[in-house]
């Protein structure tokens, strides 16, 4: 079933979401990830992602994302985010039907 997560990082920036985008580097879109938004939002900084699973998600936060965010020497953000997990009853991309 898909999975939808959105983080919110108060107090999060650009350079912030820059700094964390050049510690991650240039790694393939993993193809479980069939979507993917940041963006500044009114006291901070929003991702939002979605992913065919919550488990692929976990792993490229675990083989990728936290990695990455530890040579940071922190969260990457001045406060650990807020998150919101959705298993997705109905989600589309485009025509495509994903649960």
């Amino acid at each position: 079933m898909a999975f939808l997560r959105l983080a919110f990082f108060p107090g999060g920036t650009a350079q912030h979401w820059a700094a964390v985008r050049q510690a991650v580097g240039d790694v393939d879109a993993p193809t479980a990830r069939r979507a993917f938004a940041a963006g500044p939002a009114e006291g901070g900084w929003q991702v939002m992602q979605f992913w065919d699973t919550r488990e692929e998600l976990e792993r490229f936060n675990q083989d990728v994302y936290l990695p990455a965010i530890a040579r940071l020497g922190g969260t990457g953000f001045p406060q650990a985010p807020i998150v919101r997990d959705v298993i997705t009853v109905d989600a589309w991309i485009g025509e495509e039907k994903l649960s």
